[in-house]
């Protein structure tokens, strides 16, 4: 608590600057407020209260209301915010629009209208009862109470007993590698469950939120909340009271979930760590989910888990260079067949799109998963029809066998590898290592590469071209040891680098600077966009 009623409010826009407003009373940080700014109303967060504001009194204006109806912003959440706005080169009040979204706001308001039509309706109830009536009336009046009471407690229920809480220093993030990761997040949930403690679950995508749902809550029944953008507004808002009041839960959801209100979050999971659809790219805050999943972990003290089937190259940085743990897992993966198109051309091993080894492999018996690269759908389901006849055969994009099941099939083969290569991404060795090792990891039977290029190192060191990857990019002074933050000016797009010895205070005022002159010579306000790369 703070003595004064001169408050700072986070406003859901893009200011560079925190506003000043008076309240009618003292008032904590993370209290909800009503106010009007450029004379529109919005719900603002208090960040700071003090006994004088930091303008001139007589400019502050009075806040309309204080949201008591409203669950406070806590702490921890306004630390998050703050290391996201710092980190990624935006505005807190940015932060906020994606934390708490007018749609969000909407549902606490609606289901605070809710409870205090209750309570207005049980005073009415009680008051009657004070009252001489019919018995038969009576016991319809207190009827009516005890139901009317129920449903006032289910929307005010108290915190549970906190128990015990997450460590107040907690180990280095752990880099879980390889297979069988599901194993070791069941083993390290039932842990931290047992302890009361609440557990977060982060996926790159829906699908692979809603398989790996379908596991924990076989293991932890009544004990998992699913969190994406299918589920209602409603919904989200009941899952968030739950894990703002009680322990023992696990929520399994996309990147959004990291903006719940966790109170007593003791572990962090983040499967598939090396995902690129972890990073959110517009709007602003363009945050990695991964990076600031590590970030929460250390704000709560909860121990954090990325899992992976082939790292980043910037946690495996950082294993190295002991900032995380590196940890594999003992379950082998299948051999690989790499297949060079180039030779089997030369030799007329290729029918079409596909090798005679391929052919003859997928003869060995069961179903045949083709992952086509450059191929055409139809030209390549023609000639599978034609040399795999009366076998079951499914085509998928890339894409689609991530999102897939593919342990059904005998066969998984990837026919055009090279297309994995973008020429104009410095990442692409990595990615399609990554690529390779996901697919992988996904099989039950064979798994055949087909490539232009097998001595590609890609292949030709199958899951050791990390060491070298790290050698190039500190050669040419790339990720994981300088920063990228790509600019946007109006439409002019310019890729900056930010180097240890730069802070990103300092390269956030050179960029605001930089906004300003090029608005004076344009003549108008210029959009900037910022996007940072990650290094935590």
């Amino acid at each position: 608590m703070h003595e004064g009623c001169y408050i700072q409010v986070v406003l859901p826009l893009r200011l560079e600057w925190i506003p000043w407003y008076k309240a009618p009373r003292t008032v904590s940080e993370g209290t909800r407020v009503s106010v009007v700014f450029a004379h529109r109303t919005y719900t603002g967060v208090v960040l700071k209260a003090s006994d004088t504001p930091g303008i001139e009194p007589a400019k502050v204006q009075n806040i309309i209301r204080i949201q008591d109806e409203l669950a406070p912003v806590s702490k921890e959440e306004l630390e998050f915010w703050d290391f996201l706005s710092c980190y990624y080169l935006c505005t807190i009040g940015e932060v906020y629009k994606a934390a708490y979204p007018a749609g969000k706001i909407k549902s606490e308001q609606k289901a605070a209208n809710i409870l205090e039509r209750l309570r207005q309706r049980l005073a009415i109830r009680e008051e009657a009862l004070t009252k001489k009536h019919k018995d038969s009336v009576r016991e319809r009046l207190e009827a009516e109470r005890d139901s009317i009471a129920a449903q006032i407690e289910a929307l005010t229920k108290l915190p549970a007993a906190r128990g015990e809480t997450a460590k107040a220093n907690p180990a280095k993030p752990v880099l879980l590698t390889g297979g069988g990761r599901t194993e070791e997040y069941l083993h390290l949930c039932r842990e931290t469950l047992e302890k009361g403690l609440n557990v977060l679950v982060l996926t790159p995508e829906i699908a692979a939120g809603e398989q790996l749902t379908a596991v924990f809550e076989e293991f932890f029944p009544g004990q998992v909340h699913s969190v994406n953008s299918h589920i209602t507004e409603a919904r989200r808002r009941r899952i968030a009271e739950d894990i703002r009041c009680f322990g023992a839960q696990i929520v399994i959801g996309a990147r959004s979930a990291l903006f719940l209100p966790f109170s007593r979050l003791g572990l962090i999971i983040v499967e598939n760590e090396q995902d690129v659809l972890f990073k959110q790219t517009e709007p602003a805050p363009r945050y990695n989910a991964r990076d600031a999943a590590v970030m929460l972990g250390r704000i709560h003290g909860a121990e954090v888990v990325l899992g992976t089937p082939s790292p980043s190259l910037e946690s495996y940085h950082n294993a190295l260079t002991n900032k995380y743990i590196l940890k594999e897992t003992q379950q082998p993966a299948p051999l690989v067949t790499i297949i060079s198109i180039a030779a089997e051309r030369r030799k007329n091993g290729m029918v079409g799109p596909l090798s005679r080894k391929l052919i003859d492999a997928a003869k060995s018996g069961g179903p045949v998963a083709l992952i086509r690269g450059w191929e055409k759908p139809d030209e390549l389901l023609e000639v599978a029809g034609r040399t795999l006849e009366d076998i079951e055969t499914d085509i998928f994009t890339v894409q689609q066998a991530r999102l897939s099941d593919l342990r059904r099939y005998a066969l998984v083969a990837l026919l055009q590898a090279d297309a994995l290569f973008p020429a104009d991404d410095f990442r692409a060795d990595e990615r399609a290592a990554q690529t390779l090792a996901m697919l992988r990891e996904q099989c039950c039977g064979a798994f055949i590469v087909q490539t232009a290029k097998p001595e590609h190192p890609v292949f030709s060191s199958f899951g050791s071209i990390y060491p070298k990857l790290l050698e190039e990019r500190q050669q040419f002074g790339l990720p994981p040891f300088t920063r990228l933050i790509d600019t946007d000016f109006g439409g002019r797009k310019e890729r900056l680098t930010l180097t240890p010895d730069r802070s990103l205070a300092q390269k956030k005022e050179d960029l605001r600077k930089r906004a300003a002159d090029f608005e004076k010579k344009s003549g108008g306000r210029v959009r900037v966009i910022i996007d940072v790369d990650p290094i935590i």
